[in-house]
């Protein structure tokens, strides 16, 4: 393939084609195969997603015989030779006759490809817009011409749009689009990390090492789909609550990517205050004793003991154990940790 502007124009047409499916990732990056495929000589083609986390590739798709790619990247230390090649991060796509070291001496060649057969190949980073590596491309062949410079060219002309495809967080970003009028959002990673969430600004409640993540990861690994409660907005003397929605997006078999956490306006609260959300978050938490609360609050008995009776009349019941099940189950309630030190 020589790499000329119609040529480009089909590989663009072809990809673009991909890009518009609502298919889920695996899907979507076996289909990216089959159309490079029809385009670029390669025997075996292999896309994976990086954990950078656990530093591992996790195969979204291959096609041909790339078994000896998966016994390569399933090893603990594929992921530092990769490195050193300079393919974690952004830069060209690197043919393997470009290597500088004998490909006899690198691990990967050495021990899996050229065993199965293979002669060249081509090994592309996919680097988001926003500058994100999510992954990585290789195409083997066993013909040592090919692929060559123009397919380079071709591969490095698309490599960007699929990782943009392939970046979960768009994923993420359109299940979040249940949560309405959200007006910031981030995808949080399991290790604690913060990534955006496409369509949404990040707020200073959502940054690294926030309490509020903090809660709202600690309740998704505790209860599951997602969860909903009530913070204080920042600089507002706590009079001003806001929203906090977190849905569970953990996909532990492609990626590190564990939730969307988004902010919005409060909703309907009751009628209650401030002063009665936070009683039941403790009481959520197990604390209901009238002195224990006004001592972790710093109130008065008295008006815990009034914030408790507003409670049961605002959630229909006579029972704080029903009201404490209604407040979770309806996000009226501030956790205590989301308060952060005191």
């Amino acid at each position: 393939m020589s790499g000329s502007q119609p040529q480009l124009r089909r590989v663009w047409s072809e990809v673009a084609g991909v890009v518009a499916s609502s298919a889920a990732v695996p899907e979507r990056a076996a289909e990216h195969l089959r159309k490079l495929a029809r385009i670029l000589p390669f025997d075996a083609g292999w896309l994976a997603a990086r954990d950078p986390e656990r530093q591992t590739h996790v195969p979204l798709a291959t096609t041909g015989p790339a078994e000896a790619l998966v016994a390569y990247f399933g090893r603990p230390e594929a992921d530092d030779e990769v490195d050193l090649l300079g393919l974690n991060r952004q830069r060209p796509p690197m043919l393997a006759s470009e290597i500088p070291t004998p490909l006899s001496e690198v691990r990967a060649w050495a021990d899996h490809l050229l065993p199965a057969g293979f002669r060249e190949g081509l090994a592309a980073p996919l680097v988001t817009t926003g500058g994100r590596h999510i992954g990585f491309l290789s195409l083997l062949s066993d013909d040592p011409s090919r692929p060559g410079r123009a397919d380079r060219r071709v591969v490095a002309a698309v490599s960007r749009v699929i990782a943009d495809d392939l970046d979960r967080t768009r994923d993420i970003a359109e299940t979040a689009r249940i949560v309405e009028n959200a007006r910031a959002g981030v995808v949080l990673t399991r290790g604690g990390d913060v990534l955006p969430l496409p369509g949404l600004p990040d707020d200073r409640l959502l940054a690294p090492g926030s309490p509020v993540l903090g809660v709202a990861a600690e309740e998704l690994a505790a209860s599951g789909a997602h969860t909903s409660f009530l913070v204080p907005g920042p600089g507002t003397g706590s009079e001003q609550l806001v929203r906090v929605t977190a849905l569970d997006s953990a996909r532990p078999d492609l990626d590190h990517l564990s939730a969307a956490v988004l902010l919005g306006a409060p909703g309907d609260l009751r009628g209650l205050t401030v002063l009665d959300l936070r009683v039941l978050g403790l009481a959520i938490e197990g604390v209901t004793d009238v002195p224990a609360l006004a001592q972790l609050l710093h109130v008065a008995a008295e008006a815990v003991a009034d914030s408790l009776g507003r409670s049961l009349v605002a959630l229909g019941t006579c029972d704080l154990t029903a009201a404490t099940v209604r407040a979770l189950r309806g996000g009226l309630r501030i956790p205590p940790r989301a308060m952060g030190p005191t």
